[in-house]
C-alpha cells in the first residue's frame, strides 16, 4: 500500500511539473529567442584559473583573443592554481598577446579567482573555466542584457566540445535540456548559478563579497547572493561556448559529486531563501520542490531498482549453485524484484510518464535550440534507462560524503 501510495504521487508530481514546464515555455515564446541591442562596450576582465589544465588552456586562450570585442577593452588573466602539468608554460606563452598570469602555489579555485579579481580592471568580471572555447559573437551578444541595472550577471549556452565518444554524446543530451531549462527559469527570476561558461558578472558587485570559499560550487553561491541583493541573473541562450567533459566514469564521478555536494552546501548556507516569498519561484518552487523533491524522487526509485537487480542476482545465483542453507537467510529488503517493479500496473504508469513527460520537454528543448534530433536517437534509451539511474546514484554517494563530512575538493 505505502510503495502504491509513493508512486501515485510521483505519477502527480511528475505530470504537474511537466504541466508547470510547458506552461512557462508558452507564456514566454517571445522572449526565449529574444537578442538585446549593444548600446555600449564596457571594458572586461576575463579571469581563467586553471589546474592542470595544459591540453585545454591554448585552445581556451586561442577562442578568447579571437573574440570579435575591441583588444583595448578586453582584459586576459590565467592563473594557475597549484598546476603540475604545463600549464603555467602554455599560459606565458600568450604574453605577447598582453595575457596576464598569476601563480597560486595551493589548489583553489575560489582563491585563484579572488587573485584575478585583485588585479581586473575592467568594468565587467568574466569567468570562464580553462577547458571552456567562446565562440566569436559571445560576448557582443551577453553586453545588451547589462543595460538593464537590475541585472548583475549574464550567463551564456554552453554545448558539450567532442560528443563523439559514447559517454559524452549522453552528456550532450542532459547539456542541451539544461541550456534550455536554464534559459526559462532566468526567464521569471531564478537562474541560481553563473557557470564558468564565460559568465559576465558585475564587478561592483562581485568586489564587496569576493568568490566566497564557504562552499565547493561558488559560481552558485555568487548567485544566490546576488538574488538576495535583488539582482537579476539573465541568460543569452544565443551566445554560445563549448566544454569539455568527463569521457571516463571516474571523471564523471568526481565531477558531479563536486556539483552535488556544491550544490547542498550552498541550500545549507542559504537555506533563508527557501520558503521565502521574497523569492516567490526560487525560494517557495524551484528549489525545494523541483530540485530537492525531484532528486528525492529519482533517488529512492533508483534505489528500489537497484536493490530489486541486488535481490534477483542474488535468487539467480542461489539457484544455480543450489545452496539450500541459503533458503533459510531472509533478506530485508522486501519483496520487490525488478521485474515485478517495472511491470505492474502501477510502477508502470510512473515510469511511462516520468519518461514521456521527460522526451516531450526534450523535443521541445531541441526545437527552440534549432538541434537535431534524429542523430541522437539512438542515445536516447541509454540516457533514460542507464545514465538517469547512474546519475542518481551519484547524488546518493553525495549526500553520504557530505554527511560523513568528507574533506571538500574542488
Amino acid at each position: 500500500m505505502i510503495k502504491i501510495l509513493f508512486l501515485l504521487s510521483v505519477t502527480f508530481i511528475g505530470i504537474y511539473l511537466n504541466v508547470w514546464f510547458l506552461l512557462i515555455v508558452l507564456g514566454n515564446k517571445s522572449k526565449i529567442r529574444e537578442k538585446k541591442k549593444v548600446t555600449r562596450l564596457p571594458s572586461i576582465s576575463i579571469l581563467i584559473p586553471a589546474y592542470n589544465e595544459a591540453k585545454t588552456l591554448y585552445k581556451s586562450l586561442n577562442s578568447v583573443l579571437k573574440l570579435d570585442y575591441p583588444k583595448n577593452k578586453l582584459e586576459t588573466i590565467v592563473i594557475d592554481n597549484g598546476s603540475t602539468d604545463d600549464t603555467l608554460k602554455v599560459a606565458k606563452k600568450f604574453a605577447r598577446f598582453k595575457v596576464r598570469t598569476f601563480r597560486l602555489a595551493v589548489r583553489s579555485k575560489t582563491k585563484a579567482l579572488n587573485l584575478g579579481l585583485k588585479h581586473a580592471k575592467g568594468e565587467l568580471i568574466g569567468v570562464l573555466d580553462a577547458d571552456t572555447f567562446v565562440t566569436k559573437g559571445c560576448l557582443k551578444k551577453m553586453i545588451g542584457h547589462l543595460d538593464d541595472d537590475r541585472v548583475g550577471a549574464v550567463t551564456n549556452h554552453v554545448k558539450v566540445a567532442s560528443p563523439h565518444k559514447l559517454l559524452p554524446s549522453i552528456q550532450e543530451i542532459e547539456y542541451i535540456f539544461s541550456a534550455f531549462s536554464k534559459k526559462l527559469i532566468s526567464l521569471i527570476g531564478a537562474l541560481y548559478i553563473v557557470p564558468g561558461t564565460l559568465s559576465l558578472i558585475r564587478k561592483d558587485i562581485i568586489e564587496k563579497t569576493g568568490f566566497s570559499e564557504d562552499t565547493i560550487t561558488e559560481d552558485m553561491d555568487i548567485a544566490l547572493c546576488m538574488l538576495k541583493k535583488d539582482y537579476k541573473i539573465v541568460n543569452a541562450i544565443d551566445a554560445i561556448s563549448y566544454t569539455e567533459v568527463p569521457t571516463s566514469f571516474r571523471g564523471l564521478l568526481r565531477q558531479r559529486v563536486r556539483w552535488y555536494r556544491g550544490f547542498l552546501q550552498n541550500v545549507r548556507k542559504h537555506s533563508d531563501m527557501i520558503f521565502n516569498k521574497r523569492y516567490p519561484h526560487l525560494g517557495c518552487f524551484i528549489l525545494p520542490f523541483s530540485s530537492f523533491f525531484a532528486i528525492f524522487i529519482g533517488v529512492v526509485l533508483t534505489t528500489l531498482l537497484v536493490f530489486g537487480m541486488i535481490r534477483n542476482v542474488f535468487f539467480f545465483a542461489k539457484d544455480i549453485l543450489y545452496m539450500p542453507v541459503l533458503e533459510k537467510i531472509g533478506m530485508s529488503i522486501g519483496n520487490i524484484s525488478l521485474v515485478n517493479f517495472i511491470m505492474e500496473p502501477y510502477s508502470t504508469i510512473t515510469y511511462v510518464i516520468i519518461i514521456l513527460g521527460s522526451f516531450i520537454t526534450l523535443l521541445i528543448s531541441f526545437r527552440y535550440l534549432k538541434i537535431k534530433l534524429k542523430k541522437r536517437l539512438i542515445i536516447l534509451p541509454l540516457y533514460f534507462f542507464i545514465y538517469y539511474n547512474l546519475i542518481m546514484l551519484f547524488w546518493i554517494v553525495s549526500a553520504f560524503l557530505e554527511l560523513i563530512g568528507w574533506k571538500r575538493e574542488w
